[in-house]
């Protein structure tokens, strides 16, 4: 398998156009036909000579996935599920809304945290993306929508922060005025909680949003919903979140999974606002978005009398309206799986299957 053009720095770039007797100033050629124009095949870089794209093609990859089935939900919300160089699939989402354009990208294939209520914790962690295939997300969505996307949400398959290093790669790149030029206060990293990768995060300095996947109030509730191995005491985590807001002088999200008869009732509010608090944190309520297995999302006024406590005590909460249901696109509910629909668990597909389109 041919190593991902966007693995190369600029200075490596140009040591490898120097090998092939090109000016150094083909590096930013290239560079603006793959974070600029969005460009997905040599092919289309029609300002470069046409040996130097053939000896560009036979050398590295331009774009990393290979869309094998792309749905559209009836709110307009599209979900792709592409395939990797190895046979692995993952899935990406566009959030249409009209004040702007937010694509959900995967970090993993498949899930290491495993929590109850996600399917992409049903199939385990597979392995890490890289930082091009992370990108190669962004441009596949901003190519859908005709311009680099508004917002960026790393809160599609896997834990972010246990894939730290590619993850900070692929974001610096696609903030880089060199590179996609997203603005640093668009980007938001959900996470179960790492802490110390937390602290690692804060100390860059960045100001990009950080997401905590809370879903509940104590530690003793948190392992019904997380399984041990991959989850640190709440406090420990606090800790690290408050050491991140002070660094980025960003307000952290708590995202809380509304879970029926586990973790919505009034005193679990109550507690939730007192996190908020002592977080100088917002919330984002979401109800539980899986219709079968063990978690069900509570009825619909539950939910908004949840809502009503934590407003009614000062805190800065939401209840989210999921996007993109009725086609599995919503928060907890994108997996890694054939273009038939079937979960694959770990199986990579022996060659790539041909697009498929469907609109639903």
């Amino acid at each position: 398998m041919l190593p991902s053009i966007k693995d190369l720095s600029y200075a490596e770039l140009c040591q490898w156009l120097a090998q092939q007797q090109q000016p150094a100033f083909r590096a930013k050629q290239i560079r603006d036909w793959l974070y600029k124009k969005h460009a997905t095949d040599f092919n289309d870089m029609a300002n470069l000579p046409l040996t130097l794209r053939q000896t560009l093609a036979e050398n590295f990859r331009a774009f990393t996935l290979t869309p094998l089935k792309t749905q559209e939900a009836s709110d307009e919300t599209v979900k792709w599920l592409s395939q990797l160089g190895d046979g692995h699939t993952i899935e990406t989402v566009l959030i249409r809304t009209p004040e702007r354009n937010t694509v959900c990208i995967s970090s993993q294939v498949g899930c290491a945290v495993r929590c109850i209520f996600c399917a992409s914790g049903k199939q385990g962690l597979l392995r890490n993306l890289s930082a091009a295939e992370m990108l190669d997300q962004i441009i596949l969505a901003s190519r859908a929508g005709g311009r680099l996307v508004n917002n960026l949400v790393v809160m599609g398959m896997g834990e972010p922060l246990h894939n730290f290093e590619q993850l900070v790669a692929a974001l610096k790149l696609l903030c880089a005025a060199d590179g996609l030029g997203l603005g640093a206060r668009h980007v938001t990293i959900s996470t179960s909680g790492v802490p110390a990768a937390i602290r690692r995060l804060a100390d860059l300095q960045t100001p990009w949003n950080l997401a905590l996947s809370l879903h509940a109030v104590n530690d003793e509730i948190r392992a019904k919903i997380i399984p041990p191995a991959k989850r640190s005491p709440l406090e420990d985590i606090f800790t690290a979140c408050e050491y991140y807001t002070q660094k980025t002088k960003r307000m952290i999200t708590l995202e809380y999974v509304l879970l029926e008869e586990r973790n919505c009732r009034p005193e679990d509010a109550s507690r939730l606002a007192d996190i908020a608090h002592r977080l100088h944190a917002k919330v984002n309520l979401i109800p539980c978005n899986n219709d079968s297995g063990p978690c069900q999302a509570p009825d619909a006024e539950l939910c908004e009398r949840f809502l009503k406590l934590l407003l009614s005590r000062k805190v800065h909460a939401t209840l989210r309206r999921s996007k993109g249901k009725d086609i599995q696109a919503a928060c907890g509910q994108l997996r890694s799986q054939t273009p038939t629909g079937k979960s694959a668990r770990g199986v990579a597909a022996a060659t790539p299957a041909p697009p498929e389109n469907s609109r639903e």
